[in-house]
């Protein structure tokens, strides 16, 4: 069969197979410029004028190549990949965060190494310095119990010169960009508002005692009390922590007390649902009886049955900023350590009401009946007399 010599010349190479890929050369050749110039357009670096940059992005899509991220790896001894290490994938808090991450780094052409420390400090340190060895293009923390534990692996990162981002309540250091809300002022909103619903008895179950934040969430709890001139009842306070069990617990130890409170403010949400669900099962009712409070606004809050009252924070602009503030420090390296601060606010809805009426709340209960409740809760009995309420 005679072939017109013409139909030999092809502006592309032949379709593409999955025996065969379009070399960077012939991407190249096609778009009329050099294979430098592809490089730098595929890995979006400056000084390529707008005209030949979408004609190299026209020819790159019409023969749907794609770059060899190991090999360009290796020649930048760096991944095209970013780390990104949370303390608990239980939490709804994290993959909230890990979504903003993971968008804003598919956005550049990157790609993401998620690691959980399952709240372990020895564990966080083993997975950044796998992430080391892997060569990733920066790393986004959120720590466990702040940056002390894994500090010296962090500032190895920060001296080859790979960008760091750290999620928690820590003063920046150099080279680190910290991500942080105000943590007093969460507990001191949240208080606020229970004080103008007119109650007077509230309570607090704590983030863990070993975190950074709990501090600064007791202060600002205490400081929102100080403002209308309460006094401070130690038995409010239950050393608490960030899960469901967390809010079971310091609602039993706070229903059994001889004058329970009638609000509580939680750690965060999943420990604030724990309290309810906790509530519920000794016969008290939310609001009714005892308004709860929640921090973090999970998707889940509104949801809920009642709907939870919580202080919202912006979980996921925090991880796709994070993970922005890392792309602009490997395109400019020269930019140092930062701090995003984040405001929150209070997002109200039916887990809190006006305190109830003295005469008819059965949270009052005479010092008699206090070992009775007591027992009762040892036992998991199914409700507790409403005396003692």
């Amino acid at each position: 069969m005679n072939v017109h010599p013409l139909l030999h010349e092809r502006s592309f190479p032949p379709p593409l197979t999955a025996s065969r890929k379009v070399t960077i050369t012939e991407v190249a050749r096609a778009a009329k410029v050099s294979i430098q110039t592809v490089s730098a357009v595929v890995n979006q670096k400056p000084g390529i004028s707008e005209p030949t940059r979408q004609r190299v992005w026209r020819v790159v899509e019409q023969l749907h190549y794609r770059p060899n991220g190991i090999a360009s790896s290796l020649r930048a001894q760096r991944s095209h990949t970013l780390g990104v290490l949370i303390p608990t994938i239980t939490n709804p808090f994290f993959p909230e965060f890990v979504r903003g991450a993971g968008d804003a780094a598919s956005k550049k052409g990157y790609s993401i190494f998620l690691c959980n420390s399952d709240e372990d400090s020895e564990k966080e340190i083993q997975y950044l310095q796998l992430l080391q060895r892997h060569r990733v293009a920066g790393v986004l923390v959120a720590s466990v119990t702040g940056p002390v534990a894994a500090e010296s692996v962090l500032q190895e990162f920060v001296l080859n010169r790979t960008p760091v981002a750290y999620l928690g309540a820590a003063r920046p250091r150099p080279g680190i960009v910290v991500l942080r809300v105000n943590e007093s002022e969460i507990t001191r909103v949240a208080v606020k508002h229970l004080l103008e619903l007119g109650h007077r008895r509230i309570a607090f179950i704590t983030p863990p005692p070993a975190k950074s934040i709990c501090q600064a969430r007791i202060d600002g709890f205490k400081k929102g009390l100080g403002e209308v001139n309460l006094p401070i009842r130690e038995e409010y306070f239950v050393a608490g922590g960030f899960e469901f069990k967390d809010g079971i617990r310091g609602a039993e130890q706070l229903v059994s007390l001889r004058y329970p409170p009638t609000a509580i403010v939680a750690a965060n949400d999943l420990v604030a649902i724990g309290a309810i669900s906790t509530l519920k099962k000794y016969g008290w009712c939310t609001p009714g009886d005892m308004s709860v409070v929640g921090i973090d606004d999970i998707p889940m809050a509104s949801l809920l049955d009642p709907p939870l009252t919580s202080v919202t924070q912006p979980i996921y602009e925090m991880g796709r900023q994070g993970i922005e503030n890392i792309l602009l420090r490997i395109q400019d390296p020269q930019l140092g350590a930062a701090e995003v601060l984040f405001e929150t606010r209070l997002t109200i809805r039916e887990s809190t009401a006006p305190r109830p009426n003295t005469k008819s709340w059965r949270g009052r209960s005479p010092q008699n009946e206090h070992s009775k409740s007591e027992d009762r809760l040892r036992s998991n009995s199914a409700a507790i007399p409403a005396s003692v309420r």
